[in-house]
């Protein structure tokens, strides 16, 4: 387990994003300093983030484990007028020599900078030294004005040799990707290579579909195990009911470190998401780049212990932009002036087969280099050791349209293009096979506690994916629609039938729907209804699921958006009412 420094005094309970620290080893441990005084300690909150830190230069002697990682973040909090002055230097060092040495502008730092420090070869007794100063821009000391605190925030040693040791779960959303563009579903490009991989060391689901085709819902379900209308968050004015208990939730009670990295309003605090999180940390429309570094930081952190770590990545979501690095796998030769701006391509309804392949060249673009992140996280997991015992899961919440069914990005239908999503788990005692059985993100978390041995409080719609079982039916729905009613899905597996059904504004009435046989049909493109008695008993069994979902999740939270919050929704192309 990791070694705080010095260990005299653990500060457990300690207050963080309006949530409580477990008894574990998250607290900052305080001793006497080698010069005999006591160094100061206290709380820093900054970037939604607050933690126990070692307020003052100090050092101390420790005793190293067998292979001594040193983990620890550098912060500042401003409680003074205007903008604090001056510049924060941190140092590091072990037996005189420097680990570390970092300059943060308090002006700018927003959040911790976390730090992983080898210590590898030091041995037995070793003097660890933090030094804190402040100073001008030319690196000349000045006083450190009032309400301004610098700090270097739980500095923690770790055992490389106690990593994997526990049971770790890392789940990863890929927001907006669709299954027919990642290469272990048969895209031939090269947009998935390490996702690619991961899917054929371990269970792939070939048929996996959302629970509806945009972010709210879709990731509330997948830490619920419920339908949008029992967890509540069914549009952009309503999150999270707190009804059934999270996914997160749940690892927490049963002793799991909890964390989140998150890339969009949807999948933050505001909507209710962090419930069960130690700390959900997000930033919106932050690079895939950023998510894999914080992730890296947060696996040092919490790896020597039972974890759970969800990571939100965002990038193939409009606007499409890529690193030239990977667009340049995808297209080369466009002429053309259209963007991946969602306002330029958004009001086409015809493009010509260039500006469509070029647009596609992007979105593939982006896929890639989210990849590569996610593929950085990966070979993170294996050189600290944590494959040994750590569950993987990549999913996204939906796909996207790209005219399809005469549509762009998604929200609005409930085709298969935005509703069919990849699937894939790999991780000590996951199966190694192609799985036909049909998905859903219900599935997620009772996969995921059956895995961790934790028994859920109350019964989930999904299924232990591990686990044999028959096949079912999967519904889904969406109030993201253009003309404001409701769209619901009732699907019977891939090859079979499914049907979506229109409803009005108060879900009393069928206004229109719609029969495929994805046998013949997988493109929906042929309205095929089934005989009058049985179209009858399907829209029945629609109809009432969604209606008693709807009455589990009465009185859902209302969500009261800032006008910033606002205007960057609308950037993005949303619609609010």
């Amino acid at each position: 387990m990791p070694r705080h420094i010095p260990a005299l005094l653990v500060l457990v309970g300690l207050a963080a994003c309006n949530h409580e620290r477990p008894p574990g080893p998250l607290g900052l441990l305080t001793e006497r300093t080698l010069a005999g005084g006591l160094a100061m300690t206290g709380t820093i909150s900054t970037g939604g983030d607050a933690r126990a830190a070692l307020l003052e230069s100090a050092g101390y002697a420790v005793r190293l484990p067998t292979r001594a990682l040193l983990t620890c973040g550098v912060g500042s909090a401003w409680a003074g007028e205007g903008e604090a002055p001056g510049w924060i230097h941190v140092a590091v060092r072990a037996d005189g020599r420097t680990l570390s040495e970092t300059k943060l502008n308090p002006r700018a730092a927003h959040g911790f900078r976390d730090l992983s420090l080898p210590l590898e070869g030091h041995g037995g007794t070793t003097t660890l030294e933090f030094e804190l100063r402040f100073t001008d821009r030319w690196d000349h000391p000045i006083p450190q004005p009032a309400g301004l605190l610098i700090g270097v925030s739980e500095p923690t040693l770790h055992d490389l040799d106690d990593y994997g040791r526990a049971r770790g779960i890392v789940l990863i959303s890929i927001d907006t990707l669709r299954r027919d563009h990642v290469g272990a579903y048969g895209y031939r490009a090269p947009t998935t290579p390490r996702l690619d991989a991961l899917a054929r060391a371990g269970l792939m689901l070939e048929d996996a579909v959302s629970t509806s085709s945009w972010t709210l819902p879709a990731h509330l379900s997948m830490m619920t195990s419920v339908d949008p209308g029992s967890h509540g968050g069914v549009d952009m004015e309503h999150g999270y009911n707190g009804k059934v208990p999270t996914l997160a939730s749940l690892l927490r009670e049963a002793g799991f470190a909890t964390q989140a990295v998150t890339s969009h309003l949807y999948v933050s605090s505001v909507y209710g998401f962090d419930s069960g999180f130690d700390h959900l940390d997000f930033r919106q429309d932050r690079k895939a780049t950023e998510v894999a570094d914080r992730a890296l930081a947060l696996l040092d952190r919490i790896g020597d212990r039972p974890f759970f770590l969800f990571l939100h990545f965002y990038d193939p979501h409009w606007h499409y932009d890529p690193p030239e690095r990977t667009r340049a796998l995808f297209e080369s030769g466009y002429t053309g002036t259209l963007s991946g701006n969602w306002r330029d391509f958004s009001q086409r309804q015809h493009l010509t087969p260039q500006d469509l392949a070029h647009l596609l060249a992007l979105y593939d673009g982006e896929i890639r280099y989210t990849d590569d992140e996610v593929g950085r996280v990966l070979d993170h997991v294996r050189a600290r050791g944590l494959d040994r015992g750590t569950l993987l899961a990549v999913t996204s919440d939906h796909g996207e349209e790209f005219l399809d069914h005469g549509s762009w990005e998604h929200q609005k239908t409930l085709y298969e293009e935005v509703v069919r999503i990849p699937m894939v788990w790999a991780g000590p005692g996951v199966p190694v096979r192609r799985e036909t059985r049909q998905a859903t993100l219900l599935d997620v978390l009772p996969t995921v506690l059956g895995w961790a041995g934790v028994t859920a409080k109350k019964p989930s719609l999904g299924r232990n994916l591990f686990a044999a079982s028959e096949d079912r039916e999967t519904f889904g729905e969406t109030d993201h629609t253009t003309d404001g009613n409701h769209k619901l899905f009732l699907r019977a597996g891939s090859g079979r039938w499914k049907a979506i059904f229109s409803l009005n504004r108060d879900g009393s009435r069928v206004q229109s729907e719609e029969w495929y046989d994805l046998a013949f049909d997988p493109g929906e493109k042929t309205n095929a209804p089934p005989t009058a008695a049985a179209a009858e008993v399907i829209r029945k069994r629609a109809l009432d699921r969604w209606r008693l979902d709807r009455g589990r999740g009465a009185s859902s939270r209302a969500v009261h958006l800032s006008a910033e919050e606002r205007e960057r929704l609308k950037s993005l192309g949303y619609v609010l009412p």
